[in-house]
């Protein structure tokens, strides 16, 4: 939109006067994944030989658990935390072989895990969980999933995102929480076991997905709207000094800024102001500003003209703005124009009034009365 402004001269001079600033609420969003329960693989320890001992260390996968980005049309990330709500357990397995008879038919498992779940910037651990479980005789060969222990706890807790962390959860697309274990699975075998192995697994989440909690909230800040009126957006604006006496002094329009928004909603920083003929007979008190313009405020600023030069002057003002959201994800680049104008005439001196005129008119009238009885009377 348009808006043209042939005001009278202004009484700021090169003023500002800004309305109040106010302090920025952001606004909330949150999204939450509830995965189904999930086991990682097993870290497997096999001994072999009689009082054999075998250790496996590292880390084990537990999947990953997607929730959606924040969408940066809707509106500037300028904040993140993360929430994880879940129960991790972890499980050790046994089996092996034997001798048929004797001593020490024995096969020990032993597993320390802990688990930890990680998004960008952000990390959660869970206490390292122990688990033990035996075997002897016969029963070591039997399916190690029918000779396992486990041991359970929890990982709860909320984390801000870090900032240098922020631009990771916005956009298309989705933020991954990564789960795994670390830690050590050993087997053990007794003087007459002849191989033992140890399964170590871990578990993410319970059996009632609606309990294991992933989640992300987003405080986000609505876009700024710079215009030239406070009750719709208009980008371009023209101040018509209109018709000037050549060196008739300073003449000042006043106009103004506004940032249609509340609490909300980001500032607004001027970055830049260019012009398209550079015609320094006009002026401007608006100068570049950083945060100048909270949302729902307004601010008033001079263009000055100096009727100097004879004829039509004119310049277009470009104001580069931005979102002022510090940190902030997505912020919108803006810009408004401001076209200037003016003619300027020679000063022809005072205008005789009317009965002026007319006396005027009847002195030239008697003086051609009077020139050609002249003439009649030199040609007789």
């Amino acid at each position: 939109m348009k808006f043209v402004s042939r005001l009278l001269p202004g009484i700021l001079g090169s003023a500002c006067l800004a309305s109040t600033a106010m302090a920025v609420t952001p606004l909330q969003t949150t999204v939450t994944a509830n995965p189904a329960a999930l086991a990682t693989a097993a870290q497997i320890a096999t001994a072999t030989g009689a009082s054999a001992t075998a250790t496996t260390t590292g880390s084990i996968s537990g999947g990953s658990v997607e929730v959606a980005r924040f969408n940066t049309a809707t509106g500037i990330l300028v904040g993140a935390r993360v929430a994880v709500n879940t129960a991790v357990s972890a499980t050790a397995q046994v089996t092996g072989t034997v001798r048929a008879s004797g001593n020490g038919r024995t096969v020990d498992a032993n597993t320390s895990l802990a688990g930890s779940v990680s998004t960008a910037g952000v990390t959660f651990t869970a206490p390292t969980l122990v688990a033990d479980r035996s075997c002897s005789g016969g029963n070591c060969p039997n399916s190690p999933s029918n000779q396992s222990t486990t041991t359970t706890g929890a990982i709860v807790g909320t984390l801000a995102v870090p900032l240098a962390n922020l631009s990771a959860y916005a956009g298309a697309g989705t933020v991954g929480f990564t789960r795994s274990a670390t830690g050590s699975t050993r087997a053990t075998n007794g003087s007459g076991a002849l191989t033992g192995t140890a399964n170590g697994l871990y578990t993410f989440g319970s059996a009632t997905p609606a309990s294991n909690v992933y989640s992300i909230t987003y405080d986000y800040l609505n876009f700024a709207n710079p215009s030239f009126n406070g009750a719709a957006t208009v980008t371009d604006l023209t101040l018509d000094f209109g018709a000037l006496i050549q060196n008739s002094g300073l003449v000042t329009l006043n106009f103004s800024l506004f940032n249609i928004g509340n609490i909300n909603s980001a500032g607004l920083s001027l970055t830049s102001i260019s012009r398209s003929t550079g015609n320094l007979d006009f002026t401007t008190s608006l100068v570049a500003f950083t945060n100048g313009l909270d949302g729902g405020n307004s601010a008033t600023y001079s263009m000055t003209f100096n009727p100097v030069a004879l004829g039509l002057a004119d310049d277009v003002f470009t104001f580069m703005l931005t979102d002022y959201a510090p940190g902030g994800i997505g912020n919108k680049t803006y810009t408004l124009t401001a076209h200037t104008t003016a003619d300027v005439t020679m000063d022809l001196g005072p205008i005789p009034e009317p009965g002026s005129w007319l006396l005027m008119i009847l002195g030239f009238g008697a003086v051609g009365v009077a020139a050609r009885r002249r003439t009649g009377q030199l040609a007789l």
